[in-house]
């Protein structure tokens, strides 16, 4: 896979105003190492010789089931980190594959005009919320300058713009709740990813083209979102927005197992219960209310690039 690695330097124009980052283009080879993951009796069964990512879910009734499923897949997968992902559906492409694209990549069929007005995007965000920590003198300032994922996952995580960077947590009630939370359905998604073991708040694996960005330990104390999502920022080495086939961006490449959970509270049992809303996303956060104010700026300014 051709990669193309962006790096402050000599400056290449971009035509989006306004735009003071600029990165040179480098272009190098990688493809995300899929995986093959060891299952539980129970798993091997249901997965029958398919392939694990076109399965139906495996159905849980419990959390504390659906915790020790997960505590068996620890132990038969001990190469690998465990990961975990909430979501309402199964999202599935055309082949009826389910598909984690960081959200930068996400389109059945994605040009490559739109694939660069995308990461010009980025751009422009990443230069406003540099400014912004610049302005309000918030700590970390210094390394967010430095290191282009401590952006990318600020601006992912509060939703600014999309971004080649998928959120995960290692908390399982964490994403069990996110599995939940305004899903109107009687089931909801639960998913496990095996990655890397981390080393550092920004862990850089070459041999498996992952960076993993552990949120809590980038983020400054204003922000108070990753306190209780435990969030952690994955995406592939090297950001590319050329590439020869777009699947090897999916995180299927990484999945270890899918599980469904019911949406009821008595999914929950006695003794654990869903992570409050007003914790998972808390008030007076002030990181929130600065990348609110980010993307209101790049919707305005689009507007006006529009109008005029």
């Amino acid at each position: 896979m051709r990669r193309h690695c962006y790096h402050h330097g000599a400056r290449q124009q971009i035509h989006y105003p306004p735009l003071i980052i600029k990165w040179d283009k480098i272009e190098i080879w990688f493809d995300m190492r899929e995986i093959t993951p060891s299952f539980f009796p129970d798993l091997e069964k249901h997965v029958e010789g398919q392939v694990l990512r076109k399965t139906t879910p495996f159905p849980v009734q419990t959390y504390h089931e659906l915790v020790r499923k997960v505590a068996q897949l620890s132990f038969l997968n001990k190469d690998f980190l465990l990961f975990f992902r909430g979501q309402d559906l199964d999202y599935q492409n055309k082949a009826g594959s389910s598909t984690f694209y960081p959200a930068i990549y996400r389109k059945e069929i994605l040009t490559s005009q739109e694939i660069r007005a995308r990461f010009e995007l980025l751009e422009v965000a990443t230069n406003k919320l540099l400014e912004a920590f610049d302005r309000e003198k918030l700590d970390g300032r210094v390394d967010i300058r430095r290191k282009q994922y401590i952006a990318w996952s600020i601006l992912q995580h509060y939703g600014v713009c999309d971004t080649p960077l998928l959120d995960l947590t290692q908390s399982l009630r964490v994403a069990a709740t996110f599995a939940q939370l305004g899903n109107k359905a009687e089931r909801g998604m639960v998913y496990v990813f095996g990655l890397p073991y981390t080393t550092n708040r920004i862990t850089y694996n070459s041999e498996q083209d992952l960076v993993i960005v552990r949120l809590l330990s980038i983020c400054p104390p204003e922000a108070l979102r990753p306190y209780f999502q435990e969030g952690y920022l994955c995406g592939t080495l090297d950001i590319t927005d050329a590439y020869a086939n777009k699947s090897e961006l999916d995180f299927k490449n990484r999945l270890v197992a899918k599980f469904s959970i019911p949406t009821a509270t008595t999914f929950w049992g006695s003794g654990f219960s869903r992570i409050p809303k007003n914790l998972l996303f808390p008030e007076n956060d002030r990181i929130e209310e600065m990348c609110v104010r980010i993307r209101e700026e790049i919707i305005n300014e689009m507007k006006s690039v529009f109008v005029s």
